[in-house]
């Protein structure tokens, strides 16, 4: 029989199991009542834990973008410059390649900015990882910028399912914005060639 869950142990768990489900469904299209079911607990348990779905969204959205921050900070280890940002890129890459939630449930964090609890919270989680990007990096402010930006664009190219480089449309744009990110002589496609110049991106 497995050891009774504390209260601080439960809402965590609630906590875990809410973060796939807004990120498929949203701040509006998510219910705790699904949320509930993952974590095997009652709806009403959920919202006494968290009061509102708002809180629990919130929490959920500071988890993950602490998470992300944290897997960026550690992965520059002493680094500093560009081969900081250029290690925190590739960390952020690889979260985005390997935690699909994590990535959408970030682009739902925006969507939901209507909201002006959530607006606050987005504005500062980003404030937090730029704060630690300009730290660590010591780089001047228009290169973080081009960091950030370029880091946004990567979220598109992943959410739309081309950050793999097949797609003939979409690989210049990758290597673009990831000059290594691919061996160039590397064929992007079975049975199909790169088009002669990058045009407009196509799904």
């Amino acid at each position: 029989m497995s050891p009774r869950m504390s209260a601080e142990e439960r809402k965590e768990q609630v906590l875990r199991e809410a973060i796939p489900v807004f990120a498929r469904y949203g701040f509006e299209g998510a219910t705790t009542a699904e949320i509930a079911k993952r974590a095997g607990v009652a709806q009403p348990y959920v919202i006494k834990l968290f009061e509102t779905k708002k809180a629990l969204f919130i929490a959920a959205c500071e988890l993950n973008m602490r998470t992300t921050l944290g897997q960026m900070r550690d992965s520059a280890g002493g680094k500093t410059g560009h081969d900081a940002m250029e290690a925190m890129g590739h960390a952020y890459v690889e979260r985005m390649e390997t935690d699909r939630d994590s990535l959408l449930l970030q682009m739902q964090q925006y969507a939901a900015c209507w909201d002006e609890d959530i607006q606050r919270t987005v504005r500062q989680c980003m404030q937090d990882i730029w704060n630690m990007v300009v730290d660590i990096s010591k780089e001047p402010l228009e290169e973080v910028a081009v960091f950030f930006a370029k880091g946004m664009m990567c979220n598109v190219i992943a959410a739309a399912g081309r950050s793999d480089g097949r797609d003939p449309q979409w690989r210049p744009i990758i290597m673009a914005l990831w000059p290594d990110r691919f061996d160039e002589e590397a064929e992007p496609a079975e049975g199909s060639e790169p088009p002669p110049s990058a045009g407009p991106a196509t799904a």
